[in-house]
């Protein structure tokens, strides 16, 4: 029976990722796309990783939620791609859909995705410390004795073999190490539950539009 659970998962993935590459091969633009094509094609991988999170929710239980953006008191504003609710833990997730080699260490500035003719190598910020700063952020909506959160950047098609980091994972490895930890758990499901209503909580009166979320950041920054 486990045979099978692990057979029908992996088949699973390997659709979604297929169709995940066909969008993408209709998307890219060997002379350059612009900022508009990259966000929605951004938007195409968050929403495989989406899909893909909510599988664990089904086999397992928990809670999901997708472009968390909100607002503290002082108009400064976060966006986290999928926040992951179970008895394992609160995983908090960055979703990168580069495609290439990525280069870079834990405590870099920035990295960078090599493509294979090296003429469109792209640098973007370290999305560790990206992502630990939705976490800060979030702890302090939270206030009150925040959870452990477990900080996870998600690269659904690049390769990331030079990535020596356990934040960092495909996706196969990402699903596999939530299981695990779901797993293993020896919490009860109240624990989710608990979390999740202070989740809930921000997202009811703390949310904000991704447009609003864009222009906090252009006014602050």
């Amino acid at each position: 029976m486990i045979l099978i659970i692990v057979v029908v998962v992996i088949f699973v993935l390997f659709l979604g990722l297929v169709a995940f590459l066909r969008i993408f091969s209709k998307n890219e633009d060997h002379d350059g796309r612009d900022e508009y094509e990259s966000s929605k094609f951004g938007e195409v991988g968050e929403k495989y990783v989406a899909n893909e999170l909510n599988e664990i929710v089904k086999e397992y239980g928990g809670y999901l939620y997708n472009n968390f953006c909100f607002e503290d008191e002082k108009g400064f504003s976060s966006e986290i791609d999928h926040i992951l609710i179970t008895k394992g833990g609160v995983f908090v997730i960055e979703t990168k859909t580069n495609k290439g080699k990525i280069i870079g260490n834990e405590d870099d500035k920035f990295w960078i995705c090599i493509k294979k003719d090296y003429q469109d190598d792209k640098q973007f910020k370290n999305p560790i410390i990206q992502n630990q700063g939705h976490i800060n952020h979030l702890r302090r909506m939270l206030n009150h004795n925040p959870p452990k959160m477990i900080s996870m950047v998600i690269f659904p098609i690049a390769d990331i073999s030079s990535i020596n980091s356990p934040i960092v994972h495909n996706m196969g490895s990402a699903l596999s190490f939530i299981a695990d930890l779901t797993i293993n758990s020896k919490k009860s499901s109240d624990f989710a539950k608990n979390i999740n209503e202070r989740i809930k909580k921000i997202q009811d009166n703390y949310s904000i539009s991704k447009k609003r979320h864009l222009q906090n950041i252009h006014d602050h920054f």
